[in-house]
């Protein structure tokens, strides 16, 4: 019994990596004027704008193409450091992990909708620290934001196989 679990931990490793490498190799895939115009502008640089300017009215921010302009700052998003990784990391772990297809899907859904409201706050804090901080951006950038991003795509996989992995019980 304890190989045959062994063999299936293994297999959920190896499924784990797979998924994160065919996510990785995907968006590396994607031309730079995709993620420049659709993705970076559309799907990130119009709602972080918007945010900004719903806890900072007079920052007077503006999506262009890839960038977060004000009179203040200049932020780019630019590949790699858009959140994808931490992204690509709770999609892999919810398709790894065994459980039904309807919880990965309500995981699916769950991470991704997280994932992308974190880092929208993350892009748009880093706007701020541009703004006002910019002798802080490159820690804050580099080393801060991005851990903990990873760290909230941990918490949520555990408590989403937490839940996944416990007995339903169904009611008499």
């Amino acid at each position: 019994m304890s190989l045959l679990k062994s063999w299936r931990e293994a297999l959920q490793i190896i499924l784990f990596l797979g998924f994160y490498g065919i996510f990785h190799a995907l968006y590396f895939g994607l031309p730079d004027e995709v993620l420049r115009d659709v993705v970076y502008y559309r799907g990130i640089g119009v709602f972080c704008s918007q945010l900004i300017h719903l806890v900072a009215p007079l920052e007077q921010v503006s999506a262009i193409n890839n960038h977060l302009q004000s009179p203040h700052a200049d932020l780019e998003i630019v590949r790699g450091c858009d959140g994808a990784g931490a992204l690509f990391l709770v999609m892999a772990a919810i398709l790894a992990f065994p459980a039904s297809i309807k919880r990965k899907i309500m995981g699916l859904v769950l991470g991704v909708g997280l994932m992308y409201s974190l880092n929208l706050i993350r892009i748009s804090g880093l706007y701020f620290v541009v703004a006002y901080h910019n002798d802080w951006f490159t820690v804050i950038h580099t080393y801060l934001a991005p851990t903990l991003l990873i760290i909230m795509a941990c918490l949520f996989f555990a408590w989403w196989a937490w839940g996944s992995s416990r007995p339903v019980h169904e009611p008499n």
